[in-house]
């Protein structure tokens, strides 16, 4: 049976860096709709498909999630494509968005939350060049919607606080991949 990950966190606590790692392990992920503009290094079709309102609004989205005048939203086709080509595939996606995603794949999908502090977020935030009052308004609203209190409900908790790689071979461990061994230096 196909094997579904919905990632979970607050913004910057590495969903998406984790989901990069997991590629090289034959993870597959649904890539989301968003009407934001591209940042620098972004693709098209592989960290989001960009896209006009009018043209989302046409898309069947199990997800819809909107920050600061953005949508994002996860389309029906896009997760039933990916689940039926694929033993394993991930998507970072909102709590509602796994709330949706488990209607429609039942026990099948798995949340995995990813932790971090605030601090740890703050600078996350400051490094990929948000403003400060960008940096505070995201907060504020993350804390509003309870994106630090689903660890609550998902079904397993990595924390991404001080190593991706670390972070990287728990989330592995947890969809029961082969796990790297940390790298070592033999004397």
């Amino acid at each position: 049976m196909n094997k579904v990950f919905a990632v979970l966190g607050p913004p910057c606590s590495g969903k998406t860096a984790i989901i990069k790692e997991l590629f090289q392990y034959g993870v597959v992920e649904m890539v989301s709709h968003t009407t934001r503009e591209m940042r620098a290094g972004e693709q098209h079709g592989v960290d989001y498909y960009f896209v006009k309102k009018e043209d989302l609004s046409k898309a069947e989205l199990i997800e819809r999630t909107e920050y600061f005048g953005q949508v994002y939203g996860l389309s029906k086709a896009e997760v039933l494509k990916k689940v039926s080509g694929n033993l394993v595939s991930v998507v970072a996606v909102e709590y509602n968005g796994w709330e949706q995603m488990k209607k429609l794949l039942g026990d099948r999908v798995k949340s995995i939350f990813v932790m971090v502090d605030q601090d740890t977020v703050i600078d996350r935030m400051m490094a990929r060049g948000d403003a400060p009052e960008s940096v505070a308004k995201r907060l504020e609203l993350a804390k509003k919607n309870g994106e630090y209190d689903n660890w609550k409900n998902s079904d397993y908790v990595v924390k991404n606080t001080d190593s991706l790689d670390i972070a990287v071979r728990q989330v592995l461990a947890i969809m029961d991949l082969v796990v790297p061994k940390a790298n070592t230096q033999q004397p």
